[in-house]
């Protein structure tokens, strides 16, 4: 996830007020830094990776596991470290030698983690990866309580499904406005609140997500998403699926968690 800042981002009908403010001011500093670095050569090549680790919380007498809402929590330990060095090393000036940084990312259940430092163009630092990414994980683990633990995958199968987070919430947040998500799946920071607000008020819908559904022997035709509560009336958008949005033979999704976290 980019840089977050302290601040209020702005709802969208203020916010597109100044979009043309600041398109104008991306194409300024744009055309700026490239009159000041066009003729540079021979800089090395610094990269790096990042990790998402998604939070599970397993619940063994029952056999269910839940994404687990602790990423916020986590975050701010797995941070400590880093903000004293940094804080060490604008007194001394002295540079901060750290493992690992961590970052918040648009689900509450996620944490995301990059080396402590760039690497560099050499081989020796291409052996270096995966002992970092071993190590980083390592760092997440011990953290974890005795019925948690970490997974790295595109996306939690059960995500909007049923009994799928701990602790649960009910799917009637005034951002998302989904049928399936409720707010507290999103990091707590204003920044992706109103991300997922100014999204939908800027479609002027909801996001639509329709994928296809594997149709098997028992898959009947056409399959219509059994998940979907068509009836459901607490915010002007829940009628879309009803209207069209939801496609048959399809698993339909209404919200950025599912595509961004």
């Amino acid at each position: 996830m980019g840089l977050l800042s302290l601040g209020t981002p702005l709802p969208w009908e203020q916010a597109k007020e100044l979009a043309h403010e600041v398109r104008q001011h991306g194409i300024e500093q744009f055309l700026h830094i490239w009159r000041n670095t066009k003729n540079r050569q021979k800089d090395r090549l610094l990269w790096g990776d990042e990790i998402e680790y998604m939070l599970i919380s397993l619940d063994r007498k029952n056999r269910r596991a839940r994404l687990s809402q602790r990423g916020h929590e986590l975050l701010s330990t797995l941070q400590i470290e880093e903000n004293e060095m940094l804080n060490k090393a604008n007194q001394t000036g002295e540079k901060p030698d750290l493992e690992a940084l961590w970052r918040p990312e648009f689900g509450r259940y996620m944490i995301e983690g990059t080396p402590g430092h760039p690497y560099n163009s050499s081989v020796f630092d291409l052996t270096t990866v995966e002992a970092n990414m071993k190590r980083r994980r390592e760092i997440v683990a011990s953290l974890m309580r005795e019925d948690e633990m970490i997974l790295s995958i595109g996306s939690y199968p059960q995500l909007g499904s049923g009994d799928f987070l701990e602790p649960p919430h009910k799917a009637n947040g005034q951002f998302s406005r989904s049928l399936f998500l409720p707010d507290e799946v999103i990091n707590p920071h204003p920044r992706f609140h109103t991300l997922a607000g100014n999204i939908r008020e800027r479609r002027g819908s909801k996001v639509r997500i329709n994928m296809p559904v594997f149709h098997d022997l028992n898959t009947p035709r056409p399959f219509i998403d059994p998940s979907i509560p068509y009836d459901r009336s607490l915010f002007p958008g829940d009628k879309e699926a009803k209207e069209g949005a939801a496609l048959p033979d399809h698993i339909y999704m209404d919200a950025m968690g599912f595509g961004m976290g």
